[in-house]
């Protein structure tokens, strides 16, 4: 969930809870999207047991990243990417550089290009992971975006293949992929 970094209501909403007031957010989604409504919803829900006011601003799907989400009209949004079997160079626009056409929260921190850089052109599987650890602390540290949930992959296969079939942070070993004998 890519949350703002800098809108005045947000600001204002964290200085106020500071001084004692209660903190209010707002969820930004497109309407007649029910996949997207419910995550909303359930964060409003989630939030409210803790004390914070989520309101809901439903805007025309149609204009919703034009008008809304690109410009940074948002405190928070929901919303999924689809995932790639590249997953540190294919999140870097994500979080870095802060003008990247994908950093919609229109922060960044300096450290990311250079560990991104790194990580891509690191052969060594062991020393990728080393820098894809560093940049999660990174990103940990100011927090741009909170996953909540990832998607289920789903897949439908014959009878009798082994070592196929939906992965969440894996990608699928072709040498003991094969059939049941």
């Amino acid at each position: 969930m890519p949350c703002r970094g800098a809108p005045s209501s947000a600001r204002t909403s964290a200085r106020s809870s500071v001084d004692g007031k209660a903190l209010e957010l707002s969820i930004t989604v497109p309407a007649d999207t029910p996949t997207n409504k419910q995550r909303a919803v359930q964060v409003q829900a989630d939030l409210k047991e803790v004390g914070v006011t989520v309101e809901l601003n439903e805007v025309p799907a149609a204009k919703y990243f034009s008008d809304y989400i690109i410009p940074g009209d948002f405190g928070m949004t929901s919303f999924s990417w689809v995932g790639t079997p590249w997953p540190i160079s294919s999140s870097e626009a994500l979080f870095s550089p802060v003008d990247s056409e994908s950093d919609f929260t229109g922060i960044t921190d300096e450290k990311l290009s250079a560990l991104f850089d790194e990580a891509n052109t690191e052969l060594e599987p062991d020393k990728r992971i080393g820098i894809a650890n560093e940049i999660d602390k990174v990103l940990a540290a100011y927090v741009p975006i909170i996953p909540i949930a990832p998607l289920p992959n789903v897949y439908a296969v014959k009878s009798g293949l082994v070592n196929y079939g939906a992965t969440q942070f894996a990608t699928v070993d072709w040498t003991i992929v094969g059939w049941r004998k």
